[in-house]
Protein backbone atom coordinates (compact mmCIF):
# COMPACT_ATOMS: atom_id res chain seq x y z
CA UNK A 1 0.00 0.00 0.00
CA UNK A 2 1.04 3.39 -0.80
CA UNK A 3 2.72 5.32 2.29
CA UNK A 4 2.65 9.16 2.72
CA UNK A 5 5.29 11.14 5.51
CA UNK A 6 3.45 12.78 7.76
CA UNK A 7 4.55 15.83 9.05
CA UNK A 8 4.30 16.55 12.90
CA UNK A 9 4.34 12.91 13.42
CA UNK A 10 7.73 12.42 11.21
CA UNK A 11 6.87 8.96 10.33
CA UNK A 12 5.82 7.47 7.20
CA UNK A 13 2.39 5.65 7.41
CA UNK A 14 0.24 4.22 4.93
CA UNK A 15 -2.39 5.95 2.92
CA UNK A 16 -5.69 4.41 4.69
CA UNK A 17 -5.53 4.15 8.38
CA UNK A 18 -8.13 2.00 10.37
CA UNK A 19 -10.86 4.11 11.94
CA UNK A 20 -11.08 2.32 15.49
CA UNK A 21 -14.35 4.49 16.04
CA UNK A 22 -17.04 2.11 15.05
CA UNK A 23 -15.50 -1.15 16.50
CA UNK A 24 -15.87 -0.18 19.69
CA UNK A 25 -20.10 -0.79 19.86
CA UNK A 26 -22.53 0.86 22.14
CA UNK A 27 -21.89 3.81 24.46
CA UNK A 28 -23.19 7.01 26.11
CA UNK A 29 -21.16 9.52 28.12
CA UNK A 30 -23.17 11.69 30.12
CA UNK A 31 -26.02 10.41 28.73
CA UNK A 32 -25.52 11.31 25.01
CA UNK A 33 -25.38 8.13 22.64
CA UNK A 34 -21.61 8.41 21.13
CA UNK A 35 -21.13 4.55 19.70
CA UNK A 36 -22.54 2.22 17.27
CA UNK A 37 -25.10 -0.86 18.18
CA UNK A 38 -24.77 -4.16 16.50
CA UNK A 39 -21.13 -4.43 16.46
CA UNK A 40 -19.69 -8.16 17.28
CA UNK A 41 -16.49 -7.82 18.74
CA UNK A 42 -14.55 -10.93 17.08
CA UNK A 43 -15.92 -9.63 13.67
CA UNK A 44 -14.45 -6.59 14.53
CA UNK A 45 -11.19 -7.93 15.73
CA UNK A 46 -11.13 -9.74 13.07
CA UNK A 47 -11.24 -6.95 10.55
CA UNK A 48 -8.67 -5.22 12.42
CA UNK A 49 -6.29 -8.33 11.76
CA UNK A 50 -7.24 -8.32 8.02
CA UNK A 51 -5.58 -4.54 7.86
CA UNK A 52 -2.60 -5.48 9.25
CA UNK A 53 -2.30 -8.50 7.35
CA UNK A 54 -3.17 -6.00 3.74
CA UNK A 55 -0.62 -3.82 5.33
CA UNK A 56 -2.38 -0.80 7.04
CA UNK A 57 0.63 0.60 9.64
CA UNK A 58 -2.24 3.35 11.08
CA UNK A 59 -4.61 2.38 14.10
CA UNK A 60 -6.86 5.45 15.41
CA UNK A 61 -9.10 5.05 18.56
CA UNK A 62 -10.10 6.78 21.49
CA UNK A 63 -11.29 6.47 25.35
CA UNK A 64 -14.63 6.93 24.69
CA UNK A 65 -14.95 4.19 21.73
CA UNK A 66 -17.08 2.21 23.30
CA UNK A 67 -15.66 3.17 26.49
CA UNK A 68 -12.67 1.65 26.37
CA UNK A 69 -13.64 -1.90 24.04
CA UNK A 70 -11.97 -0.50 21.06
CA UNK A 71 -9.03 0.24 22.79
CA UNK A 72 -8.39 -2.94 24.07
CA UNK A 73 -9.16 -4.60 20.49
CA UNK A 74 -6.85 -2.61 19.00
CA UNK A 75 -4.49 -3.75 22.42
CA UNK A 76 -5.31 -7.54 21.36
CA UNK A 77 -3.71 -6.69 17.67
CA UNK A 78 -0.80 -5.26 18.99
CA UNK A 79 0.03 -8.16 21.43
CA UNK A 80 0.03 -10.08 17.97
CA UNK A 81 2.21 -8.20 15.95
CA UNK A 82 5.52 -6.24 16.48
CA UNK A 83 4.63 -2.85 17.89
CA UNK A 84 7.30 -0.43 16.57
CA UNK A 85 6.00 -1.64 12.90
CA UNK A 86 2.54 0.30 13.64
CA UNK A 87 1.76 4.02 14.29
CA UNK A 88 -1.30 3.95 16.98
CA UNK A 89 -3.20 6.72 17.99
CA UNK A 90 -5.77 7.28 21.02
CA UNK A 91 -7.53 10.56 22.73
CA UNK A 92 -8.53 12.25 25.62
CA UNK A 93 -11.31 15.31 26.61
CA UNK A 94 -14.60 13.99 26.67
CA UNK A 95 -14.92 11.46 29.54
CA UNK A 96 -14.35 13.08 32.96
CA UNK A 97 -15.31 10.10 35.38
CA UNK A 98 -15.75 11.72 38.85
CA UNK A 99 -13.32 14.91 38.01
CA UNK A 100 -14.67 18.20 37.42
CA UNK A 101 -13.45 18.16 33.92
CA UNK A 102 -12.13 16.12 31.18
CA UNK A 103 -8.92 18.20 31.20
CA UNK A 104 -8.34 18.28 34.63
CA UNK A 105 -4.71 16.95 35.03
CA UNK A 106 -5.13 14.10 37.24
CA UNK A 107 -7.73 13.40 34.83
CA UNK A 108 -5.84 13.18 31.67
CA UNK A 109 -3.13 11.02 33.69
CA UNK A 110 -6.26 8.39 34.47
CA UNK A 111 -7.23 8.28 31.16
CA UNK A 112 -3.54 7.64 30.03
CA UNK A 113 -2.92 5.43 32.00
CA UNK A 114 -6.07 3.68 31.16
CA UNK A 115 -5.74 4.04 27.63
CA UNK A 116 -1.47 2.53 27.57
CA UNK A 117 -3.02 -0.53 29.75
CA UNK A 118 -6.17 -1.49 27.39
CA UNK A 119 -3.69 -1.12 24.25
CA UNK A 120 -0.89 -2.91 26.05
CA UNK A 121 1.54 -0.19 24.90
CA UNK A 122 3.93 2.21 26.66
CA UNK A 123 4.09 5.04 24.76
CA UNK A 124 1.41 6.74 21.87
CA UNK A 125 2.09 7.48 18.61
CA UNK A 126 -0.66 10.82 18.78
CA UNK A 127 -2.24 11.57 21.51
CA UNK A 128 -5.48 14.01 20.53
CA UNK A 129 -7.20 16.43 22.43
CA UNK A 130 -10.56 14.92 21.34
CA UNK A 131 -12.62 18.06 22.35
CA UNK A 132 -12.54 21.62 22.31
CA UNK A 133 -14.02 22.49 25.85
CA UNK A 134 -11.56 23.26 28.33
CA UNK A 135 -14.34 24.84 31.04
CA UNK A 136 -15.25 28.50 31.29
CA UNK A 137 -12.78 30.64 30.03
CA UNK A 138 -10.74 27.97 28.91
CA UNK A 139 -9.09 27.30 32.73
CA UNK A 140 -8.32 24.09 31.96
CA UNK A 141 -6.15 24.64 28.67
CA UNK A 142 -3.02 25.69 30.64
CA UNK A 143 -2.66 22.99 33.16
CA UNK A 144 -3.83 20.31 30.30
CA UNK A 145 -1.18 21.14 27.95
CA UNK A 146 1.39 21.13 30.45
CA UNK A 147 0.20 18.12 31.53
CA UNK A 148 0.49 16.47 28.00
CA UNK A 149 4.02 17.92 27.07
CA UNK A 150 5.22 16.34 30.10
CA UNK A 151 3.95 13.13 28.57
CA UNK A 152 5.70 13.88 25.47
CA UNK A 153 9.18 15.26 27.26
CA UNK A 154 9.01 11.93 28.66
CA UNK A 155 8.51 10.10 25.03
CA UNK A 156 5.37 8.47 26.38
CA UNK A 157 3.58 10.69 23.93
CA UNK A 158 5.83 10.97 20.07
CA UNK A 159 3.06 13.83 18.84
CA UNK A 160 0.41 15.74 20.20
CA UNK A 161 -2.94 15.74 17.94
CA UNK A 162 -5.93 18.48 17.95
CA UNK A 163 -9.45 18.39 16.10
CA UNK A 164 -10.01 20.92 13.44
CA UNK A 165 -13.40 22.87 12.56
CA UNK A 166 -15.65 20.63 9.79
CA UNK A 167 -15.80 23.73 8.22
CA UNK A 168 -12.74 26.31 8.09
CA UNK A 169 -10.82 28.92 6.24
CA UNK A 170 -8.51 30.88 7.74
CA UNK A 171 -9.50 34.33 6.54
CA UNK A 172 -12.89 34.03 8.27
CA UNK A 173 -11.97 34.71 11.34
CA UNK A 174 -11.13 38.59 10.55
CA UNK A 175 -14.41 39.04 8.30
CA UNK A 176 -17.20 40.32 11.16
CA UNK A 177 -20.02 39.89 8.87
CA UNK A 178 -19.22 35.62 8.72
CA UNK A 179 -21.23 33.77 10.66
CA UNK A 180 -18.32 31.64 11.64
CA UNK A 181 -15.81 34.18 12.44
CA UNK A 182 -15.94 33.58 16.29
CA UNK A 183 -15.70 29.89 16.35
CA UNK A 184 -12.82 30.55 13.65
CA UNK A 185 -11.18 32.94 16.05
CA UNK A 186 -11.12 30.69 18.88
CA UNK A 187 -10.14 28.19 16.93
CA UNK A 188 -7.10 29.86 15.94
CA UNK A 189 -6.21 31.09 19.22
CA UNK A 190 -6.57 27.28 20.62
CA UNK A 191 -4.29 26.20 17.65
CA UNK A 192 -1.68 28.95 19.09
CA UNK A 193 -1.89 27.87 22.21
CA UNK A 194 -1.68 24.16 22.03
CA UNK A 195 0.56 24.05 18.87
CA UNK A 196 -0.05 20.57 17.85
CA UNK A 197 1.95 18.56 15.83
CA UNK A 198 -0.83 16.75 14.04
CA UNK A 199 -4.83 17.53 12.97
CA UNK A 200 -7.68 15.43 12.79
CA UNK A 201 -10.13 16.63 10.26
CA UNK A 202 -13.56 15.52 8.77
CA UNK A 203 -13.65 15.25 5.08
CA UNK A 204 -14.81 13.70 2.44
CA UNK A 205 -17.33 14.69 -0.72
CA UNK A 206 -19.71 16.21 1.34
CA UNK A 207 -17.34 18.90 2.82
CA UNK A 208 -17.28 22.50 1.45
CA UNK A 209 -15.56 23.36 -1.50
CA UNK A 210 -13.25 26.94 -0.90
CA UNK A 211 -12.33 29.71 -3.26
CA UNK A 212 -8.79 30.55 -4.23
CA UNK A 213 -8.59 33.22 -1.98
CA UNK A 214 -9.53 30.84 1.09
CA UNK A 215 -6.87 29.04 3.29
CA UNK A 216 -8.67 25.90 3.77
CA UNK A 217 -7.34 23.39 6.38
CA UNK A 218 -4.94 21.28 4.24
CA UNK A 219 -2.84 24.90 3.17
CA UNK A 220 -2.93 25.67 6.84
CA UNK A 221 -1.56 22.62 7.85
CA UNK A 222 1.27 22.83 5.28
CA UNK A 223 2.35 26.43 6.55
CA UNK A 224 2.47 25.53 10.06
CA UNK A 225 4.30 21.80 9.08
CA UNK A 226 1.52 19.93 10.64
CA UNK A 227 0.45 16.43 9.82
CA UNK A 228 -3.54 15.68 8.74
CA UNK A 229 -5.48 13.26 9.59
CA UNK A 230 -8.68 12.71 7.96
CA UNK A 231 -11.98 11.27 9.23
CA UNK A 232 -15.36 9.99 8.01
CA UNK A 233 -14.14 9.76 4.24
CA UNK A 234 -16.69 7.49 3.36
CA UNK A 235 -19.32 9.47 5.51
CA UNK A 236 -20.15 6.84 8.06
CA UNK A 237 -21.15 4.26 5.46
CA UNK A 238 -23.58 7.26 3.55
CA UNK A 239 -21.29 7.86 0.99
CA UNK A 240 -21.14 4.49 -0.36
CA UNK A 241 -24.90 4.21 -0.85
CA UNK A 242 -25.99 2.10 1.82
CA UNK A 243 -29.16 3.34 2.54
CA UNK A 244 -32.64 2.64 0.65
CA UNK A 245 -34.32 6.46 1.35
CA UNK A 246 -37.83 4.05 0.59
CA UNK A 247 -36.76 1.94 3.41
CA UNK A 248 -34.59 4.20 6.28
CA UNK A 249 -32.57 2.65 8.70
CA UNK A 250 -34.18 2.84 12.17
CA UNK A 251 -31.01 2.97 14.81
CA UNK A 252 -31.72 2.38 18.90
CA UNK A 253 -31.52 5.63 20.76
CA UNK A 254 -28.57 4.34 22.12
CA UNK A 255 -26.85 4.59 18.42
CA UNK A 256 -25.60 8.12 17.55
CA UNK A 257 -26.80 7.72 14.37
CA UNK A 258 -30.47 7.81 15.77
CA UNK A 259 -30.00 11.71 15.80
CA UNK A 260 -28.53 12.49 12.97
CA UNK A 261 -30.57 14.34 10.68
CA UNK A 262 -28.26 12.98 7.46
CA UNK A 263 -30.27 9.29 8.06
CA UNK A 264 -33.29 10.39 7.56
CA UNK A 265 -35.36 9.56 4.59
CA UNK A 266 -35.45 12.60 3.22
CA UNK A 267 -31.80 13.21 3.61
CA UNK A 268 -31.24 9.84 1.85
CA UNK A 269 -33.09 10.25 -0.67
CA UNK A 270 -31.04 13.43 -1.91
CA UNK A 271 -27.95 11.67 -1.30
CA UNK A 272 -29.47 8.61 -3.22
CA UNK A 273 -30.19 10.77 -5.91
CA UNK A 274 -26.43 12.11 -6.23
CA UNK A 275 -24.72 8.91 -5.54
CA UNK A 276 -26.91 7.21 -8.20
CA UNK A 277 -25.99 10.21 -10.85
CA UNK A 278 -22.54 9.57 -9.85
CA UNK A 279 -22.17 5.71 -10.41
CA UNK A 280 -23.11 6.33 -13.71
CA UNK A 281 -20.95 9.46 -14.87
CA UNK A 282 -18.37 7.43 -13.30
CA UNK A 283 -18.85 4.08 -15.12
CA UNK A 284 -18.43 0.38 -14.06
CA UNK A 285 -14.46 1.27 -13.64
CA UNK A 286 -14.76 3.40 -10.68
CA UNK A 287 -16.68 2.27 -7.22
CA UNK A 288 -18.27 5.09 -5.28
CA UNK A 289 -15.86 3.80 -2.58
CA UNK A 290 -13.49 4.53 -4.54
CA UNK A 291 -14.71 7.83 -5.58
CA UNK A 292 -14.64 8.66 -1.64
CA UNK A 293 -11.07 7.45 -0.30
CA UNK A 294 -9.74 8.94 -3.95
CA UNK A 295 -11.30 12.09 -3.43
CA UNK A 296 -10.30 12.40 0.03
CA UNK A 297 -6.51 11.66 -0.60
CA UNK A 298 -6.44 13.63 -3.53
CA UNK A 299 -7.27 16.72 -1.08
CA UNK A 300 -3.59 17.18 -0.65
CA UNK A 301 -0.40 15.02 -0.97
CA UNK A 302 0.79 14.66 2.67
CA UNK A 303 -2.52 13.86 4.31
CA UNK A 304 -3.98 10.41 5.29
CA UNK A 305 -7.32 8.62 5.48
CA UNK A 306 -8.93 6.80 8.17
CA UNK A 307 -11.28 4.54 6.99
CA UNK A 308 -14.20 2.54 9.49
CA UNK A 309 -14.93 -1.27 9.51
CA UNK A 310 -16.89 -3.83 11.60
CA UNK A 311 -15.25 -6.94 9.78
CA UNK A 312 -12.85 -8.52 7.81
CA UNK A 313 -14.73 -8.08 4.42
CA UNK A 314 -14.88 -4.12 4.56
CA UNK A 315 -11.87 -3.22 5.23
CA UNK A 316 -10.85 -5.34 2.85
CA UNK A 317 -13.36 -4.01 0.18
CA UNK A 318 -12.31 -0.77 1.06
CA UNK A 319 -8.46 -1.29 0.81
CA UNK A 320 -9.25 -3.40 -2.60
CA UNK A 321 -11.34 -0.54 -4.47
CA UNK A 322 -8.25 1.93 -3.59
CA UNK A 323 -7.53 1.73 -7.45
CA UNK A 324 -5.74 4.71 -9.45
CA UNK A 325 -6.10 8.56 -8.62
CA UNK A 326 -9.13 10.18 -10.18
CA UNK A 327 -8.88 12.05 -13.21
CA UNK A 328 -9.42 15.63 -13.40
CA UNK A 329 -12.78 15.17 -14.67
CA UNK A 330 -13.67 12.61 -12.63
CA UNK A 331 -12.89 15.35 -9.24
CA UNK A 332 -15.24 17.92 -10.96
CA UNK A 333 -18.23 15.41 -11.33
CA UNK A 334 -17.93 14.70 -8.24
CA UNK A 335 -18.12 18.67 -7.10
CA UNK A 336 -20.75 19.12 -9.42
CA UNK A 337 -23.18 16.27 -8.43
CA UNK A 338 -22.65 15.99 -4.50
CA UNK A 339 -23.56 19.99 -4.28
CA UNK A 340 -27.30 19.58 -3.52
CA UNK A 341 -25.83 17.14 -0.89
CA UNK A 342 -23.98 20.14 0.71
CA UNK A 343 -26.81 22.33 0.46
CA UNK A 344 -28.84 20.31 1.79
CA UNK A 345 -26.44 19.99 4.49
CA UNK A 346 -25.97 23.74 5.65
CA UNK A 347 -29.21 23.75 6.45
CA UNK A 348 -29.08 19.82 8.07
CA UNK A 349 -25.57 19.68 9.90
CA UNK A 350 -24.87 16.16 11.33
CA UNK A 351 -23.90 16.06 14.81
CA UNK A 352 -21.30 13.45 15.85
CA UNK A 353 -18.60 12.67 18.90
CA UNK A 354 -15.77 11.69 16.51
Amino acid sequence: MEVRHLPGLDREVTVIGAGCWTIGGSATNRGVPIGWTGVDQDRAFEGLARAFDRGVTLYDTADVYGMGRSERLVGRLLRQIDRRRVVVCSKVGYFAGTAAHPYEPQQILRQFEATTENLGTEYLDVYHLHSWDFGMGDRYLGKAMETVRRLRDKSLVRAVGMRAPHEFAEQWAADPHHPQAASTARWLTLFDRIRPDVLTVRHNTLSPLYSPQETDIFAFARRHGVGVVMKQVLGQGLLVNTHDPQRPPVFPPEDHRHRDPRFAASALGVLHGALSALAGRLGPDCSLIRAAVQYALQADPDAVALVGFRDANQITGTIAALGRPLTPGELADIRQLMQPVRDMLVSAPAHTTD
